[in-house]
């Protein structure tokens, strides 16, 4: 198993990419801890997922990823638990799909806040922990946006963009001590946000200009963070990993 016995926290855990990483996780051998917005949340997950694998060991945590306090606390439940982390994957995220007429300042704050400074705050929280114990993995969610911007997607594209920023730049400083820092770039695919954000035309023509001629399941998404976190992946680093269909914009 690929990551046998390796400490994971993944965040927006609770469904969508998440889910689907979390049980990709588990299959391989992780101990994970699910972390959801909401305790209820990360609770009804952990169960659907314990009836699957009865034999792993699945921690669930609320955890606010914007406050620094709630990110604490939840580094210290998964210490507490397991004493490591060997894998942090920064998954949790939200959009606000209006044109930049209609878009308030508190959409736009709450996108970057939750998209990019609550990654930087897990990373911040972890990368002490990996350093000490000597080396550690953390794969953070992009998206094709992030390359090509998007439409109506102002505050979603501008914390992509600043997701493979804050990859790059955290890869460079945190390499010296074996931590490696990566991200995946989904493209479209069918997840409850993408649902609520892009309508049938627009999902059409996304479709149109996917090679593959469709969008992606979340299942299809779970190998490459599975690859990234772990050591087959020993040596990438820094790298913003497309799984898009080959979509170009």
């Amino acid at each position: 198993m690929r990551l046998e016995n390796k400490v994971s926290i993944i965040t927006g855990a609770s469904r969508g990419i998440g889910f689907s990483v979390a049980r990709a996780f588990l299959a391989e051998g992780a101990k994970l801890a699910l972390c959801g917005s909401r305790q209820e949340s990360a609770e009804g997950a952990a169960a659907q997922l314990r009836a699957e694998f009865p034999d792993r060991e699945i921690l669930p945590i609320g955890a606010d990823v914007s406050d620094t306090e709630a990110v604490g606390r939840m580094v210290e439940t998964v210490l507490h638990r397991w004493g490591r982390i060997d894998v942090l994957v920064n998954n949790a995220g939200v959009t606000a799909a209006k044109s930049i007429f209609e878009m308030e300042d508190e959409d736009f704050d709450s996108v970057i806040r939750i998209n990019l400074v609550g990654p930087f705050r897990c990373i911040r929280a972890v990368a002490g922990v990996m350093k000490a114990q000597g080396g550690g993995s953390i794969v953070n969610t992009s998206s094709m946006v992030g390359t090509y911007g998007g439409r109506m997607q102002t505050a979603y594209s501008a914390s992509k963009f600043g997701i493979n920023g804050l990859t790059k730049s955290c890869a460079k400083e945190l390499g010296a001590y074996g931590i490696r820092v990566n991200a995946v770039a989904p493209g479209v695919v069918a997840t409850d946000m993408m649902k609520a954000s892009v309508n049938e035309q627009m999902l059409e023509g996304l479709n149109r200009a996917t090679p593959l001629g469709r969008g992606a399941e979340p299942s299809e998404l779970a190998g490459a963070y599975v690859y990234l976190a772990s050591d087959e992946a020993s040596f990438t680093t820094g790298a913003i990993l497309p799984v898009d269909g080959g979509i170009v914009l």
